[in-house]
């Protein structure tokens, strides 16, 4: 068992449309439930420092992030609950960082 798995943030698909995420889906699961982006409560920058030696900029990777309400589509009718999304630089790798229930 790897004392890290639960710190691991879970990847995503994200749905992207005009510069803000509107749906995600966890992946690798084709079929797991996907989750409608209701609210955009905020959004910010994170500095990741880079590990290993990079030709990014000094101040190593930003990330961008939005703390979104969503819902599953599946239960339309449950309640919104919150999320943090964080992108990644790169070809759009998304995380899923924290789950607040």
């Amino acid at each position: 068992m790897s004392l890290f798995g639960s710190r691991q943030p879970t990847p995503v698909q994200v749905r992207w449309q005009d510069g803000e995420p509107v749906e995600f889906q966890r992946r690798p699961m084709r079929r797991g439930p996907r989750y409608l982006i209701t609210d955009v409560r905020e959004r910010w920058i994170e500095e990741s420092p880079w590990p290993f030696p990079s030709p990014m900029p000094v101040g190593g990777d930003q990330l961008r992030c939005w703390r979104v309400l969503a819902r599953s589509a599946g239960e339309p009718q449950a309640p919104a609950r919150e999320f943090v999304l964080r992108m990644r630089a790169g070809p759009g790798v998304w995380d899923l960082v924290r789950v607040a229930d």
